[in-house]
């Protein structure tokens, strides 16, 4: 496991700055970096991903230089020298910028060991090297900032993909037999059956990563080459966030802390999967968050641990489900609900009911729009005259990656907005905007961006949008009533982050085409 240096693991720039510095060795610049790469044959190009080690030729003193991100891992070094049979020339780098050039080297991987290929995977999840494998992924995905690692067999490799700002990145491949080890690794930890192979299980996980305590959430799922896994690195019990840093526009905020102050109604936060709902709920939560109330909440899985709250996690399995918890708190005498989904039509109906009896209940919902929430809950079967008297305020929102302050390059030009939302922002369509374009560098890992913020469409119940609701009007209608009573659209929200500088236009109009 890569050791805790005390950078922050949020700037890997910065880490790779402070080894070269406690090192005593030079850092990698753009221009150290050769035009191709000619690696010796019988080089495990596997051993190089897991080592975040690449060699870029022979020097002119006839030592192989070397870019490496961890100048301590002392075993890898010295395997590598065996390799090559050469004395090295080290140079630290970036993680994201060796995961870049290391992605092009293709996807070879050395056989699996005969004694490794015979073992069952619950043996070998013990060996040392599988745990140090694990530890080692583990603490390359935390310091790459990756919500997600993804282990996904096939009939030779097991890939393992890191998710950053969203987007996947290939950072390893391993034999299938140390892959169904790994596995079976994380299923130990993660207390689950490892003898099955044949049905989907998922667990939680506590792990120290780098000298930080992570909540991880495993689920595997039983694939044709074998069983794949996906592990979700969860925010713990840090990091809680707050409605003044969500980036909320003025009025925005204070229309969601308006919705926030009623003492009982319905508060829905919306957005597909991966769109930063639960941060926005932990927030909201937060907020409402007051020694003087009970607040409970269901959720599935519990990423926010929030002192002075009663969080209860869904187990399906012995019957504890969104609907029935909530039936179960309303027993409980509480003033504040956290529901952290609405699936179903059951969950749906307690949830307006358990707002009607003079509770404040807030959750999330799988929707494209503030109005298209409203409308779901009715196609789910909640009377709209109910809606009507409970409905306090819909959120839609978005995560766009945010570019890279070291590498974004400045345009002058027209934009590619309708001009209605170009006026709403302050902006005149006739006249050329400055904004930004990604390009890439070493910071983050060539992608031109670094980071990921919310965009924001915030939809109080007026007069005019519970008038629109009780006379039955679809999603299109609504949007179009709450314009006209205010509301700003993600598009538009998308837009002032782009005017901004924080963004790119493609990054808005690719996280909003279906909005």
């Amino acid at each position: 496991m890569t050791p805790n240096t005390g950078a922050t693991p949020q700037d890997p720039l910065a880490l790779a700055q402070l080894r070269a510095q406690t090192h005593g060795l030079p850092l990698m610049t753009d221009a150290d970096w050769p035009a191709t790469l000619d690696l010796p044959q019988g080089l495990s190009r596997a051993f190089l991903r897991r080592a975040l080690m690449l060699p870029l030729g022979v020097g002119a003193d006839g030592r192989w230089r070397v870019a490496l991100a961890d100048p301590s891992d002392s075993a890898a070094l010295g395997a590598l020298r065996v390799a090559l049979g050469q004395d090295l020339a080290l140079m630290v780098a970036s993680q994201p910028a060796l995961l870049s050039r290391l992605e092009g080297l293709g996807a070879s991987a050395p056989a699996p060991r005969a004694d490794l290929a015979e073992q069952d995977p619950q043996d070998s999840a013990l060996d040392a090297p599988v745990i140090a494998l694990l530890d080692q992924m583990l603490s390359q995905a935390v310091e790459a900032r990756a919500t997600d690692l993804h282990f996904e067999p096939g009939p030779v490799d097991m890939s393992v993909r890191q998710r950053v700002d969203g987007m996947l990145r290939p950072v390893a491949v391993v034999p299938a037999a140390t892959g169904r080890a790994v596995v079976a690794r994380l299923k130990i930890l993660a207390g689950l059956n490892i003898a099955e192979r044949r049905l989907a299980q998922d667990g939680p996980i506590r792990a120290v990563i780098a000298g930080r305590t992570f909540d991880l959430r495993l689920a595997t799922l039983p694939m044709v080459d074998g069983e794949g896994a996906a592990l979700r690195i969860l925010a713990g019990r840090q990091n809680l966030p707050t409605i003044a840093g969500l980036g909320l526009q003025p009025l925005a905020e204070a229309d969601l802390r308006a919705g926030l102050s009623h003492a009982h109604g319905l508060i829905l936060i919306t957005g597909p999967t991966g769109s930063g709902k639960t941060t926005t709920l932990a927030a909201a939560t937060a907020e409402v968050n007051d020694p003087k109330r009970k607040i409970i909440s269901i959720e599935d899985p519990v990423e926010y641990h929030i002192p002075g709250i009663s969080q209860v996690q869904v187990n399906p399995a012995i019957g504890l489900t969104f609907s029935a918890g909530l039936r179960a708190f309303m027993r409980a005498d509480p003033d504040v609900l956290l529901v952290g989904e609405v699936r179903d039509c059951e969950t749906a109906e307690v949830t307006v009911q358990a707002s009607l009896t003079g509770h404040l209940v807030l959750t999330t919902l799988h929707t494209n729009s503030a109005a298209g929430a409203v409308v779901r809950l009715a196609e789910m079967g909640v009377e709209p005259y109910l809606l009507a008297a409970t409905l306090r305020l819909s959120l839609g929102q978005r995560l766009v990656r945010l570019l890279c302050r070291h590498c974004r390059v400045e345009e002058v030009g027209p934009l590619p907005f309708p001009e209605t939302i170009q006026r709403l922002c302050g902006h005149d369509p006739a006249t050329p905007a400055r904004h930004y374009l990604a390009q890439g560098c070493d910071h983050c890992g060539r992608t031109g961006y670094y980071g990921r913020r919310a965009i924001f469409e915030v939809m109080p119940v007026t007069d005019a949008v519970r008038a629109a609701l009780l006379a039955g009007a679809g999603t299109a209608a609504l949007h179009q009533v709450a314009l006209g009573a205010g509301m700003v659209p993600l598009m538009a929200d998308g837009l002032r982050r782009v005017l901004q500088g924080d963004t790119s236009v493609a990054e808005v109009l690719r996280v909003v085409q279906d909005a």
